[in-house]
């Protein structure tokens, strides 16, 4: 079934925005319509999950591909459209039901053109743009050469995202940066600090002046000492910031994520997977278009040539894994985490982020294995376990390599 005006789902276990319930969830025109007891007799088609939890779809808004379809090495303009494309359907398969697609400046109008395609998989809900201004690359705060920021290159990404900019992630340092942080704050864009070597104080500043959001908090930023608490502790004490966590178990040690939750409440953090295109391939040895080398282990990492973590091999739901297993997180804590705080944050909530009445209908089957067994948006189908592996074949063939 792709789309029918009426449906229901029958669970013992549906996740509803006010809790874990049984029964069954009635879908209309692509909405909630209401949860019905489970003995009620429906007017129309059931889907049976009974042995699966019923869940609102992951929101996630910091993705640069998965399955081989990367959103950072464009091709052109008509191949870019058709990655992402495949990209979010690869995305769906993953649990993914609304995505903010985090693409190089080169394809973002690409992924501005593939959402107005609406293709079959996650929905593009904005556009993340993860620099140019970056001043911090991995975690001994080498810094590459960052040019000022500029106007133009501002005016670009908004431009080319044709309204669908929603999250620019920079480093506060960059000089020149705070008319172009004024320039997105102005336009509803949230502004993120990211690969920064800014301190406590210089991060608490630029914090205070607007900036809301912590980029993958813990990683490609100065952490926390005992004479200065650094970016980290900005990023975990300021009250109005909301912080981005990879919940792999590789990018922050489970004991320093339940340091995390302690100081700073779980309902201001940000499930985010950081993908790259080599989350869901095989571990193995591959070359990129520039030449590099990444190395993906058989626990989930993605290794430059010197060995530094890049990017993340697991999607988001990984993540709520990780929380309930190893942290013994409330399963409903973590899940919020990835689904309702982002739609909050992102000015989504009234319509996603949850099953409640007059939501759009954007769930996922999941198995207690945290396999996805289907994925919905707006009532429609976008993935089903039963279809053929989603993986770009290509980019094996032309990636993947035995080290001498």
């Amino acid at each position: 079934m792709e789309y029918t005006d009426l449906f229901y789902i029958r669970s013992d276990r549906i996740y509803m925005e006010d809790g874990c319930r049984s029964g069954l969830l009635q879908i209309r025109h692509g909405r909630v319509d209401a949860l019905l007891p489970a003995e009620q007799i429906p007017d129309g088609p059931v889907i049976d999950a009974r042995d699966a939890r019923v869940i609102p779809g992951i929101i996630d808004t910091h993705n640069h591909g998965t399955c081989g379809w990367s959103l950072e090495h464009p091709r052109g303009f008509a191949q870019d459209v058709e990655t992402v494309c495949r990209y979010v359907k690869a995305c769906a398969s993953q649990g993914i039901t609304g995505l903010f697609p985090t693409a190089v400046p080169a394809m973002i109008s690409a992924c501005a053109q593939a959402a107005a395609l609406h293709p079959v998989g996650a929905e593009i809900c904005g556009i993340h743009s993860e620099g140019p201004w970056l001043a911090r690359s991995g975690e001994g705060g080498s810094a590459p050469p960052c040019a000022p920021a500029d106007m133009n290159t501002a005016y670009s990404l908004w431009e080319d995202a044709r309204g669908l900019l929603r999250l620019v992630s920079l480093a506060p340092e960059t000089p020149g940066v705070w008319p172009v942080v004024d320039f997105f704050l102005s336009h509803g864009v949230t502004v993120g600090a990211a690969h920064s070597n800014n301190r406590y104080a210089a991060a608490m500043a630029a914090y205070d002046r607007g900036i809301s959001v912590s980029t993958h908090t813990g990683n490609v930023m100065t952490g926390i000492h005992h004479r200065d608490i650094g970016g980290l502790g900005a990023a975990l004490t300021h009250p109005d910031v909301e912080c981005e966590v990879i919940c792999d178990g590789q990018h922050i040690c489970p004991e320093m994520l339940r340091l995390y939750f302690t100081i700073k409440s779980p309902s201001r953090f940000l499930i985010i997977s950081d993908s790259t295109a080599f989350c869901g391939t095989p571990p193995g040895y591959y070359t990129l278009p520039n030449g590099e080398t990444r190395h993906v282990t058989s626990d989930g990492q993605i290794l430059t040539s010197g060995g530094r973590r890049c990017g993340s091999a697991r999607p988001a739901l990984f993540g709520i894994r990780t929380l309930t297993e190893k942290l013994h997180m409330p399963f409903e804590t973590a899940l919020r985490m990835a689904t309702l705080q982002p739609a909050r944050k992102y000015g989504l909530a009234s319509r996603k982020g949850s099953l409640a009445p007059g939501k759009d209908a954007d769930f996922v089957l999941l198995g207690d294995d945290y396999q996805v067994l289907a994925t919905y948006v707006a009532g429609r189908r976008v993935y089903d376990r039963s279809e053929s592996a989603l993986l770009r074949s290509e980019f094996l063939t032309e990636r993947l390599f035995t080290p001498a």
